[in-house]
């Protein structure tokens, strides 16, 4: 919201010339969710953004999504309930299952959700994930799977251009020890899986390229059949074969 209002403005008849800016609190609060974030990435909250230099509400003109938001209806958020299973992890082939615990969540602007955990152990992942606080992205204004600060959980879900995502879909289970036994018994599983399917990709492809291979032209195996061979006569009458085609 904040973004939206400070580059595309509210326009009105009494205000042509001066569009109305965000409220100096809703500034404050887009940086305070969104600095922490920032840093971690080496980044700093935009000077051309400084909330300092917009209004506060008490005392001027300005816009806030009270204004015009109203709060969306609990029921509008149904996540689908994933089961444990272990035809659920065969079928999603996750890419990434960490131990965490939850440390905050954050809404941002432009429908995204923004989890904060506190990695305790990486049980599978093709990125690099730090033992430490990392966010969460959900690309929606509904939290799917839910998750709530404090909750010590088992999170399975997918990796996306070098960031964890939270997605309707993935796994979200309460922590238990024998969860980890478990997700070993299943990953095993799923790379026997992926073993007996490499092999019938590979005959797949052998046989076609064989069958590729007999439909090329053959060359001419049988010289009985073959084009008389040129000869030159010679001045005694006598017949000389030529010794290109020999």
């Amino acid at each position: 919201f904040f973004l939206c209002a400070m580059y595309a403005p509210i326009c009105t008849l009494e205000f042509l010339y001066d569009p109305i800016k965000p409220c100096k609190s809703v500034c404050q609060r887009a940086r305070d969710g969104c600095e922490p974030i920032m840093r971690r990435y080496n980044h700093s909250w935009p000077e051309s953004l400084a909330c300092d230099e917009l209004p506060v509400y008490e005392r001027g003109v300005c816009i806030s999504p009270e204004a015009i938001v109203t709060e969306l209806p609990e029921e509008r958020c149904r996540c689908k309930k994933i089961k444990p299973t272990l035809s659920t992890y065969l079928s999603k082939n996750y890419s990434y299952i960490i131990h965490a615990k939850v440390r905050s969540v954050e809404r941002g602007s432009c429908n995204e959700i923004t989890t904060v955990v506190e990695v305790k152990d990486i049980l599978k992942s093709s990125m690099p994930i730090p033992l430490s606080q990392v966010p969460l992205l959900t690309n929606s204004s509904c939290q799917c799977p839910p998750l709530q600060p404090k909750q010590d959980v088992l999170i399975m879900c997918y990796e996306w251009r070098s960031r964890l995502m939270l997605l309707d879909g993935c796994l979200v289970e309460k922590w238990k020890d024998q969860l980890n036994k478990r997700f070993k018994r299943w990953e095993q599983r799923l790379q026997e899986q992926k073993q007996r399917t490499a092999p019938s990709k590979n005959q797949n492809a052998g046989r076609s390229g064989r069958s590729g291979a007999s439909k090329a032209p053959a060359k001419n195996t049988h010289p009985l059949v073959s084009g008389p061979k040129k000869t030159s006569k010679t001045r005694n009458g006598q017949k000389e074969i030529n010794p290109k085609k020999v």
